[in-house]
């Protein structure tokens, strides 16, 4: 891959439809270098959900842009957009379902949630220490699973500690999927809570299975969930139970003479049979083949600007048709394009 241009100032971009977008924390602008804000206030991180873009400011205030149509909504934090219409959103520290075309709030939660997936008019969220599911538009309970029903876990000083929520990762054959710190995977059924699975590290001897930190992602036409650290953690949950494999890339990376692999960003990008990735102190990014489990490319470290006052590291990978989007920690965005064979 060749780096084909750097953009100064860049505080977050999005990918649309394969166009760029990016803010440089006031602004938002298009990747021809038009503007589609203007925030006198210091913008947040860009979202996109059909047909909606909406950007939060660092005051708890929304921007909600449809074509050329924008919308400042004063105290409110969209978490999602639901439909054309109705937008998951949080106001006043608590959930609520906000009626854009008559402009209503119904509560549905006295709370805000932070990790939680929508499915089909349903919400599953982490609440405390539970996970939880309602009806999105009434609020209606549906059920709880307590974490508490797992046990304990111990650590390095043998204290006990309740086991939490690090991601709920998604929905596969009615089982909601979460990754659980330190205490491996479970899957839940999506219409009564119940425990159908749960997948634990386990140390046998020379053998042991140990899951990390990962942006673990589900790809529904597999049927499978990814994991990247510096292994490749790949479940099947077409098996019953859920099969899991991990597989070594100590030695796909020492063909690229890359010792340690200790820097693998969490977040990666999987696109059709790639898996995209990035060296976050190393300077570099590569692609594994998810069906050969094999790293294809690893880029030379990109050229960043050095500080005197902060070590420059890479902080997002975003892939769109045919090239490559890294941001570093100095605020340059550098794109990468895919060579013609």
């Amino acid at each position: 891959m060749k780096e084909v241009q750097y953009i100064s100032n860049v505080d977050n971009f999005l990918i649309v439809d394969d166009k760029l977008y990016f803010s440089n924390g006031k602004e938002v602008i298009d990747e021809r270098g038009h503007s589609i804000l203007n925030s006198p206030l210091s913008l947040q991180f860009l979202n996109y959900k059909e047909p909606y873009f909406y950007i939060p400011d660092i005051y708890g205030n929304t921007y909600l842009i449809m074509g050329k149509e924008v919308r400042f909504l004063k105290d409110i934090f969209i978490k999602k957009v639901i439909s054309d219409s109705f937008l998951l959103v949080s106001k006043d520290k608590k959930t609520a379902i906000f009626d854009i075309i008559n402009n209503e709030f119904h509560y549905i939660l006295n709370s805000r949630i932070f990790k939680f997936l929508e499915w089909k008019e349903k919400l599953f969220f982490k609440n405390k220490n539970t996970i939880q599911g309602i009806e999105i538009y009434t609020g209606q309970f549906l059920w709880e699973f307590p974490l508490s029903s797992l046990g304990k876990w111990k650590n390095s000083w043998d204290e006990e500690r309740d086991f939490e929520v690090y991601k709920l990762i998604g929905i596969y054959n009615n089982i909601l999927w979460a990754f659980i710190e330190i205490g491996g995977f479970i899957g839940l059924d999506i219409k009564t809570g119940e425990l159908k699975y749960r997948i634990s590290e386990y140390h046998m001897g020379k053998e042991s299975k140990l899951f990390f930190r990962s942006d673990y992602y589900l790809d529904n036409e597999r049927g499978k969930i990814f994991g990247l650290a510096h292994i490749f953690i790949e479940i099947d949950l077409n098996q019953d139970p859920p099969f899991v494999t991990q597989y070594g890339l100590q030695e796909e990376f020492e063909k690229y003479n890359i010792k340690k692999a200790n820097d693998i960003a969490e977040d990666f990008v999987v696109q059709d049979n790639l898996l995209y990735f990035y060296l976050a102190e190393q300077l570099k990014f590569g692609v594994l083949d998810i069906n050969t489990k094999e790293i294809i490319y690893v880029s030379e470290p990109i050229a960043v600007v050095e500080r005197d006052d902060s070590f420059t590291q890479l902080r997002d990978l975003k892939v769109s048709e045919n090239k490559v989007y890294i941001l570093d920690s100095n605020n340059t965005l550098h794109i990468f394009e895919r060579e013609q064979q």
